[in-house]
């Protein structure tokens, strides 16, 4: 009972952590500045801003590809190039199903603002966010073994 009672507070300090750090995926600066610029007039600037994370995206995406196929797969334990393809083929595969994921994600987040002049922004939000999320996940995978 006793280690119960030492470990609530570390609980719900955790909970508090977690809910503080949660974030509407369908709300972002981006989007926010370009309806603030042009309110409902605001495509175009959406567009402009999409373009600019998935092109952040690719580029992170790409640069990861070059470092796995540039990196020397002979420091792994009984390593051969198949693993190294294995490695980029699954990354690639991987980045192929997010793809579709975050699609299928933001097209579920998203449902409350269809119909209204806020899609837009809350698609292009979503979107931003995964993108960011993605961006942050790829550059964790790294060819080299650490420990």
């Amino acid at each position: 009972m006793n280690k119960f009672i030492t470990l609530l507070p570390l609980i719900f300090s955790s909970y508090g952590l977690l809910a503080a750090s949660s974030v509407d995926i369908t709300t972002s600066d981006e989007a926010e500045k370009c309806f603030q610029k042009y309110g409902e007039n605001n495509a175009e600037c959406l567009e402009e801003v999409t373009d600019k994370s998935e092109h952040q995206l690719e580029k992170v995406y790409q640069d990861k590809l070059k470092e796995i196929d540039a990196f020397d797969y002979t420091q792994w334990w009984m390593a051969d190039e198949s693993r190294k393809t294995g490695m980029i083929d699954a990354l690639k595969k991987s980045q192929m199903e997010w793809l579709k994921y975050r699609a299928a994600y933001c097209g579920a987040a998203t449902t409350a603002a269809q119909g209204t002049h806020f899609l837009g922004a809350t698609l292009t939000s979503c979107t931003i966010n995964m993108n960011k999320r993605r961006i942050a996940e790829i550059k964790m995978v790294k060819p080299e073994i650490t420990q």
